[in-house]
């Protein structure tokens, strides 16, 4: 089953991954004792993880930027993102942002303030999940920043002032100071620029942090779209559907559900369903590679690719399971 490609995607300026450091590493450099540096220099102290899930992924620690300072602009004075470009949006009180996906490829982490609140902001390339959290953590406000360092095939945050590394695709710190500690979420959408704005027509945008030195039109995975295969090893697999096939997935009163692209657009592209006391409706646009949703706020929603919400999510259901589908070949 092919992938359903993203909106976004472009013909001109395809770059690998390995120009990123982005090929997968070998799994042998874990080090020695907890109390050494290891990989990109953090100590793995009070791991909750086995050490070897933790993996170098190729950029060195803040290899990739994360934005510490952004700036924003009104949505009229925006001009580096049209109405069909897809952003991660974020609303709280009256503030609302928007976030293109394509600044966020290239820095993966804006730790922003948003209706008066330590925010980060967060989008992995790898497991395509926007997420956002709470950098309030006690009486901490964590700073954050990108660590080089995978997990599951998804990227680890470390915060600079423990230098304690968190999951994104969760948000619990697995090693570190700060081990066992959980980051509050906020809840994000990933839709359209003028999908959002209609929700918000106040919204502001980020601004491309860098444009000088990046060239924010071109992404560099789109190869990495189409390729079915995890790009590091997870822990649970199911290779009846494409790996990168985008996924709204839910958690709600003990049930976790998927619900794939593919097969919302066979139903007709829009659903409703129930997970426990909760209504779900959910739109998948194929043509634009993006869901429109409305889900309770009590229901925990991340989308994601595939195989990433299923590698951390392995009890999952998949919601109009289609049963005994061959796996797919994988490239």
């Amino acid at each position: 089953m092919a992938r359903q490609c993203k909106r976004w995607a472009r013909t001109a300026g395809i770059a690998l991954l390995a120009s990123l450091g982005l090929a997968a590493g070998p799994a042998d450099d874990a080090p020695g004792p907890a109390d050494e540096p290891g990989p990109n220099g953090f100590r793995l102290t009070d791991l909750r993880v086995p050490r070897a899930e933790i993996r170098a992924g190729g950029p060195p620690r803040d290899g990739i930027r994360s934005v510490d300072s952004p700036a924003f602009a009104a949505l009229a004075d925006a001009g580096w993102v049209g109405p069909r470009d897809p952003v991660i949006g974020l609303a709280a009180g009256d503030d609302a942002r928007a976030y293109p996906v394509h600044v966020m490829e290239r820095h993966q982490i804006v730790n922003d303030v948003v209706d008066g609140k330590p925010v980060v902001v967060t989008y992995d390339p790898l497991s395509g999940a926007p997420l956002a959290f709470d950098r309030e953590l006690g009486d901490r406000t964590l700073e954050f920043g990108v660590s080089g360092l995978l997990h599951n095939a998804g990227f680890l945050l470390y915060d600079r002032a423990t230098e304690s590394l968190w999951i994104q695709f969760t948000g619990e710190a697995v090693a570190g100071l700060l081990a066992g500690r959980r980051l509050q979420r906020r809840r994000v959408r990933q839709e359209l620029l003028g999908s959002w704005a209609g929700r918000h027509p106040e919204t502001r945008v980020l601004a491309r942090p860098d444009p000088s030195r990046i060239d924010y039109r071109h992404s560099p995975y789109e190869r990495y779209w189409t390729q079915n295969r995890a790009p590091f090893p997870v822990k649970a697999e199911d290779r009846r559907f494409h790996a990168k096939e985008l996924v709204v997935g839910v958690v709600a009163d003990g049930e976790v559900r998927a619900y794939l692209g593919s097969l919302v657009t066979a139903a007709g592209g829009r659903l409703e369903d129930r997970l426990g006391k909760h209504a779900v409706t959910i739109d998948y646009d194929s043509a634009d590679g993006v869901f429109r949703w409305e889900i309770p706020a009590a229901v925990q929603v991340t989308e994601a690719y595939w195989f990433a919400w299923k590698a951390f999510r392995p009890r999952t259901s998949v919601w109009r399971d289609p049963g005994e589908l061959p796996e797919l070949p994988q490239d």
